[in-house]
């Protein structure tokens, strides 16, 4: 057992809505776990093998370019989820993550979520369905980021 209460996780905005039961299939993969500010979550590159569940606290996305500091390609807060590349091959993390305040979330391990929806089809569509959102919703917020960070400076009215 992990220690993780079903109605805890079930309070997540990730799994809102989700069946008891799923839920509780899933408390059986999921740690609680508190990290401090400046804790890596993961690195660009490293093998993905889980994710996390958001409950308090910001983690940034990052992506290392060679000579400069990091980017900071979006930052994560309360009710999001970090860490897509678990899903599917070959499990390699695209961005770095790192908790920018004191930070607690939900830890799954993603091969036994994995195996939840590969034996139960109905709770791997429904996260399915979930991860998708997320996962459609990065690269706009990355081109936000991005825009903004290489956007030509502003003049002011009145200068030349």
């Amino acid at each position: 057992m992990s220690g993780v209460s079903p109605s805890a996780l079930a309070e997540h905005a990730f799994l809102q809505g989700l069946p008891a039961e799923h839920t509780t299939r899933i408390a059986e993969a999921a740690t609680a776990v508190s990290a401090p500010a400046g804790y890596r979550f993961f690195e660009e590159g490293g093998t993905a093998g889980q994710f996390w569940l958001i409950r308090s606290g910001h983690v940034a996305l990052d992506l290392h370019l060679p000579g400069r500091p990091p980017l900071i390609v979006e930052t994560i807060g309360a009710g999001s989820l970090i860490g897509l590349s678990w899903v599917a091959p070959p499990q390699e993390w695209q961005y770095g993550a790192q908790a920018i305040q004191p930070t607690t979330a939900f830890e799954l391990d993603g091969a036994a979520v994995l195996a939840l929806c590969d034996s139960d089809p109905v709770l791997g569509y429904q996260l399915s369905r979930r991860l998708l959102t997320v996962a459609a919703e990065r690269p706009h917020a990355t081109r936000i980021r991005m825009a903004d960070l290489y956007a030509a400076p502003r003049r002011r009215v009145g200068t030349s």
